[in-house]
């Protein structure tokens, strides 16, 4: 409602102090930016912009579309079509016959590139001493520019055994936070900031072993990272 009482507020504006103005002349241009204003290095995301009439009608008109931030994105100035090139803020802007947009902010992050178990993939947990695993450790990495990924998320989930969600009385292990599955946000270091343990339920007979897979997602279509699938064998013994 704020931004339509504002375009509606340039349209007066200009109708007043231009009463020369046709019908064909564009006086406002309203942009669309892509969900989340957030694009991965590598990854691309689009915006989009209709340009206004004095009478707040849609009409055709040609748009350049430019950034002051060449280092940190890439913009195909016919098109909108922005490039993320390194970690940090890039600003976008459309422009057609001498008006100009507001800048618009879009915020690059490091692309996960890898998800990597850096516990053996096979944990003991001796039922005499403990009833949880040590944390369960994975990193996300980039490549470009090489290092870990801080705040995003990896899930991890009990595969086996298969137990239901709603039949809690019939679980036999469960992560720490309680359930069946847990999300760790990762923090500088690229690992959980929070540390994500599975245990036996104390009173219940724990099963021989357990499986935990673990996956992360790209922000574009929800892709998977590479490594997403991986899993820990959880033996519990002597």
């Amino acid at each position: 409602m704020k931004l339509r009482a504002a375009i509606l507020g340039m349209l007066a504006l200009a109708a007043c102090s231009d009463l020369s103005s046709g019908d064909d002349t564009v006086i406002a241009l309203q942009v669309t930016s892509p969900p989340g204003a957030t694009v991965e290095v590598g990854d691309t995301v689009t915006y989009t912009v209709i340009a206004l009439n004095r009478n707040g009608e849609v009409i055709a008109a040609t748009i350049v579309w430019s950034t002051p931030d060449t280092a940190t994105i890439a913009v195909e100035s016919a098109s909108g079509v922005v490039l993320g090139k390194l970690p940090g803020q890039g600003r976008v802007q459309a422009s057609t016959e001498g008006l100009v947009s507001p800048l618009n902010i879009l915020t690059v992050v490091a692309s996960p590139d890898t998800l990597i178990l850096v516990l053996p993939d096979t944990v003991v947990v001796d039922t005499l001493l403990a009833t949880t695993t040590p944390p369960l450790v994975a990193r996300l990495e980039a490549f470009n520019p090489p290092g870990p990924v801080a705040g995003r998320q990896i899930i991890y989930e009990v595969i086996e055994p298969v137990l239901s969600i709603a039949d809690t009385a019939s679980w036999t292990v469960r992560f720490a936070s309680g359930g069946l599955a847990d999300t760790a946000t990762t923090a500088s270091s690229g690992e959980p900031v929070n540390p994500v343990s599975l245990g036996r339920i104390p009173g219940v007979t724990p099963p021989d072993s357990a499986i935990v897979e673990i996956r992360a997602t790209r922000y574009k279509d929800n892709q998977p990272v590479p490594g997403s699938g991986q899993r820990w064998i959880i033996r519990f013994g002597l």
